[in-house]
């Protein structure tokens, strides 16, 4: 049971960090297009994204996390490292497997801005969260 809630206790900072995260890169994307800054449409954007992510695939994230991340876990790496790699693996292969399954009307397309920001935060929230002890002796619970 300690597992469980030290499971959901640290994705639940990491998801937290990546909807901030993207957030930051989606005002630095929009204001390098200065006609169109607004930050309104920047967290719109980042909370529905993030949403949609979770509804589709939140369930296969954690089933794959259970049946995967015992088999990772044995690697000799640095955790949040691990975190990271694990994450965006199973999120990169998630997006290309319901491209192939939906096809093109997929809600979350394994292409395009959104895809790559959102790639870059699953990779670095894991490795910003490790900085601070306490998750990081969280990771290696584990």
């Amino acid at each position: 049971m300690n597992k469980i809630v030290n499971f959901l206790t640290l994705y639940i900072v990491i998801f937290l960090i990546e909807i901030v995260f993207i957030f930051i890169e989606l005002v630095l994307f929009d204001f390098s297009k200065i006609d169109f800054f607004n930050i309104r449409r920047a967290w719109l954007g980042s909370a529905q994204w993030n949403f949609w992510r979770v509804l589709f695939y939140g369930l296969p994230f954690l089933i794959l996390y259970f049946l995967l991340f015992k088999y990772m876990g044995n690697v000799k790496l640095y955790k949040p490292l691990l975190f990271s790699i694990f994450n965006l693996l199973v999120y990169v292969s998630l997006s290309i497997l319901s491209r192939v399954i939906i096809g093109k009307n997929v809600p979350l397309p394994p292409e395009g801005i959104m895809f790559w920001i959102t790639c870059v935060a699953i990779f670095v929230s894991p490795l910003i969260l490790g900085q601070i002890t306490y998750f990081k002796k969280l990771m290696e619970s584990i």
